[in-house]
């Protein structure tokens, strides 16, 4: 990724978390407003198996978020010891969009069970995954915590700033 500043840097990176999370999100409105209105019926209509969709979609949501914090997580930790700032920062936009998808592909998880089984149980499951999004979303702050940035390299992230002084 070609940056001349931690600002384009920063707004480079945001735009592309934003397309990663409308997505799934638009999907989820369209198929809730279409249930809401009647139009959408459910696939699956016997509650033993409902209770099952249920279950199995939430499993595979929440192991989905966690192999992806995990993984992130540790990624992020080697990248620690690379000794060029903008180095570091490349590679955080890569694992923070990999971030991105991860939470997608779980949010997308949570509009497929609505449209199997028309349970509001997936509109709240959704509104924790956006909740989880929201404290795993890639601001400066959270640049340089991840990234464990001290000193002068904070300074410069937090404060989107180009030189020192």
């Amino acid at each position: 990724m070609n940056f001349s500043s931690i600002k384009e840097y920063f707004y480079k990176l945001y735009n592309v978390c934003y397309l990663i999370t409308l997505f799934p999100l638009g999907i989820f409105i369209y198929l809730y407003l279409q249930m809401q209105v009647g139009k959408l019926n459910s696939l699956v209509q016997e509650l033993d198996k409902i209770l099952m969709f249920q279950i199995g979609l939430v499993v595979i949501a929440l192991v989905a978020l966690t192999t992806v914090h995990l993984v992130i997580s540790r990624k992020i930790k080697k990248i620690r010891t690379v000794p060029s700032l903008g180095d570091r920062l490349e590679y955080y936009y890569y694992f923070s969009i990999q971030r991105m998808m991860g939470i997608a592909v779980a949010s997308s998880f949570m509009a497929l069970g609505l449209w199997l089984t028309n349970s509001d149980l997936f509109s709240i499951l959704y509104l924790v995954i956006l909740i989880w999004l929201s404290l795993q979303w890639p601001s400066p702050k959270m640049a340089c915590k991840d990234l464990a940035l001290r000193g002068d390299e904070r300074e410069m992230v937090l404060y989107k700033r180009d030189t020192l002084g």
